[in-house]
């Protein structure tokens, strides 16, 4: 009995498609395509063949109608048709993943997960079967007389599945989803799976290789892997020759502007690691680990979490790589812990969610093995489930106009619980109006001008701009080649010209009285800009938690240029170390220093934390704030930065220090005990000259078998620690 097959209806780009619900039904039940046609003519002729042919071990005193021949060509014929279903199947998967993989940049990029969670599923659950399907079925479909499978063709599934696994991390802030991208980008690259394709000469081929190499790049960027990086650029820099000099294609200084710019992005950031004894980077650790031991909170405080994250980035002079800063590069990081890589079972495949804790192990290394998909883990036991902490959410915006950024922030403010936090964090180029008398009104950050449409000559790596766009999980168009804006138009930025003293707000500008409506809700902000103090004194009129933490205005002569290392306030909220080595000039410094200046600020930090959480002259909003892991450290290495600067010799205008609103208390800067460490860890790294310190901070650390003087015993009494220094006695 023949079985009706049902169509199902799918809309995607706008167009209303009939798909067969069974792909192992025959051709007739769907519409046919090219290669259906193609496989239908082979399967005819090898019909043909196969009962014209008489067979060459036929006697001539056996008929012509043996009996024994006409099993054997029965075999061949279901071979024949079982061969054509596989094929059919497959050419269905294939067509259904790629429609469903092109309907991702058509969904919200902001919004509930409900409205974009069901199309990921569905996406995810297709590429399983179709990865799965041609590892069974590989030897068949790369058989020229069924499919003609290429080796090209399968690393360009691999390549989409870690684009999706990418873009679902971009949605989920989940980074146990950015290894499994890196998981089938290593697997094609280890595989060479696009080896080929130079042989074949063809533009568009290698425009896929290329843009595969800087997904991968930018994946690798973000797991830290360096060392990937190099290798990874100087390999794409010789396919972008080669490529030049095949094709001579009018894209090729555009190629020439993202090598550029991944080369400059890399240098800026290994230019702040010192060097140790066997001339490699020291070792950083960039996020927050994957689990936290639980703070004490002696106060009854109602505690917050930090749910939603916009990270802007809009400065003129800013290296970057496509649409991603260094300083939102940064952040990124700054806002997730590390992958919990070692609690799932391989082979667990069913549909993605935000509490997957995946096992990564490198695979696809061997001819015989290819990565697994994996997009959930087993179930979760209770005591997990407890523990698990997710990554705040973030959008990242690079140079949005003034209209796109408040729409992200009014979603982000919806989606924002009653007990959770939104984080703002401005990287921009300050505005300020001296003869403005309006509150909130005298200066803020300029945002982008948006106008004529642009040449394709911003970036060209389809699908890796980090665009409001792509964080929010759309995907590109495959077919173009200029990435995204972060509105997904073609829009151009007008050059930033030096503010006028004018009195009259920009329209372009976001000042502190914009940001008012959204203090209805609990509201941590971080301004890196030159006139970052313009939101000191910003309005709270609806008792919610509000804090700013608000940069320098003014750097010393001495300090690096923001284009060539990116913020130095930045860079001490992301890593404070690094950090204090950039205003001392370290770099060279052995492993074991490092180790020790990386426990030497833990202990400081943690000292700064018990001492705001235990201090009753902080804000409550501040100690409400700090129950949250991302927000404590934010104002913890905020305190460590103000202590920095305010010791450092080069550093002496009030305008060259970070400050906050609500502020802190003068005595957190004076406390003793943290002070000190701050001595020790001068010594430790052998740059005392470079701060001004109390004597009390500035005895040498005691040495092993040697006793201290009474002096420095007398100075490092514990008794003494918990005092506050007054610097006018």
């Amino acid at each position: 009995m023949e079985l009706q097959k049902k169509a199902s209806i799918a809309t995607i780009n706008g167009t209303t498609q009939f798909q067969a619900d069974n792909p192992s039904s025959t051709p007739s039940s769907k519409p046919p395509t090219v290669h259906n046609i193609a496989v239908t003519v082979r399967l005819t002729s090898l019909k043909t063949i196969s009962l014209l042919e008489p067979p060459t071990t036929v006697s001539t005193s056996i008929p012509a109608t043996n009996p024994v021949s006409e099993p054997n060509t029965t075999e061949s014929e279901e071979e024949a048709i079982r061969n054509q279903k596989l094929v059919e199947e497959f050419q269905y998967l294939l067509e259904k993943s790629q429609s469903l993989f092109s309907g991702l940049r058509d969904l919200p990029p902001t919004g509930s997960h409900r409205q974009w969670r069901p199309y990921f599923e569905k996406t995810f659950e297709v590429y399983t079967k179709l990865w799965k399907f041609q590892q069974t079925h590989r030897s068949i479909l790369e058989n020229k007389s069924n499919y003609g499978l290429k080796r090209w063709e399968v690393g360009e599934i691999a390549s989409k599945i870690g684009q999706l696994y990418y873009h679902y991390y971009l949605r989920t802030s989940e980074t146990n989803y950015l290894h499994e991208a890196y998981v089938f980008y290593e697997a094609i690259h280890e595989r060479q799976y696009f080896k080929d394709i130079l042989e074949v000469k063809n533009s568009a081929l290698m425009i896929k290789k290329m843009r595969y190499y800087a997904r991968f790049i930018i994946v690798c960027l973000l797991l830290n892997k360096n060392e990937n990086v190099r290798q990874l650029i100087s390999e794409l820099e010789g396919l972008i020759e080669e490529y030049t000099k095949s094709f001579k294609p009018p894209d090729a200084k555009e190629w020439q502007m993202v090598l550029e710019e991944i080369s400059t992005f890399t240098e800026a950031e290994k230019k702040l690691v010192p060097i140790n004894l066997d001339k490699t980077p020291d070792k950083i650790k960039h996020r927050l680990p994957s689990t936290i031991k639980e703070r004490e909170v002696t106060l009854n405080i109602p505690k917050l979490k930090l749910q939603e994250a916009i990270l802007v980035g809009n400065c003129q002079k800013q290296i970057k790589f496509s649409e991603l800063t260094l300083d939102m590069y940064r952040m990124l990081q700054s806002l997730e812990r590390e992958p919990f890589i070692n609690r799932i079972t391989r082979g667990q495949v069913t549909k993605p969610n935000d509490t997957m804790q995946s096992e990564q192990k490198k695979e696809g290394v061997k001819e015989d093995s290819q990565p697994t998909i994996n997009t959930n883990t087993a179930i979760q036991s209770n005591a997990d489930k407890q523990n698990k902490r997710s990554n705040p959410h973030k959008y990242l915006l690079y140079r949005p106009s003034l209209s796109q950024l408040l729409v992200y922030i009014s979603t982000a403010f919806k989606d924002t619980s009653d007990s959770s936090a939104l984080l703002l964090y401005l990287s921009a180029d300050g505005h300020a109006y001296p003869n403005q008398t309006i509150p909130g009104y005298s200066g803020g950050v300029l945002m982008s001008q948006r106008s004529k449409p642009a040449s394709n000559t911003e970036v060209l790596v389809n699908n890796t701009a980090v665009s409001a766009t792509v964080a929010a999980g759309a995907v590109p168009n495959a077919n173009s080649v200029a990435a995204t804006s972060v509105s997904n138009i073609n829009a151009t930025v007008n050059p930033i010209n030096p503010p006028e003293a004018v009195s009259t707000p920009s329209v372009n500008c976001l000042h502190p009285a914009d940001l008012v409506p959204f203090t209805r809700k609990s509201l941590f902000i971080i301004i890196d800009s030159d006139e970052s103090t313009e939101f000191k004194n910003m309005l709270n009129v609806f008792d919610q938690p509000v804090m700013c933490l608000m940069s320098p205005v003014e750097y010393p002569s001495s300090v690096q240029d923001k284009s060539e290392i990116g913020s130095l306030f930045t860079l001490f909220l992301h890593t404070p170390l690094l950090g204090f080595c950039s205003v001392s000039d370290i770099g060279n410094l052995d492993q074991d220093k490092w180790d020790d200046c990386v426990n030497k600020i833990s202990e400081m930090e943690k000292a700064i934390g018990d001492l705001l959480m235990t201090d009753p002259n902080v804000d409550i909003s501040i100690k409400r704030f700090m129950t949250d892991d991302f927000l404590y450290y934010f104002i913890v290495r905020f305190v460590l930065c103000s202590l920095f600067l305010r010791y450092h010799s080069s550093f002496k205008d009030e305008k060259s220090f970070p400050s906050c609103s609500p502020p802190l208390p003068d005595q957190i800067y004076l406390c003793m005990e943290i002070i000190k460490m701050l001595g020790e860890l001068t010594a430790i790294a052998d740059v005392g000259t470079y701060f001004s310190l109390p004597s009390y901070a500035t005895a040498p650390i005691p040495v092993a078998g040697v006793m201290p003087s009474t002096n420095t015993a007398n100075s490092m009494n514990p008794s003494v620690t918990s005092t506050i220094v007054n610097p006018t006695e």
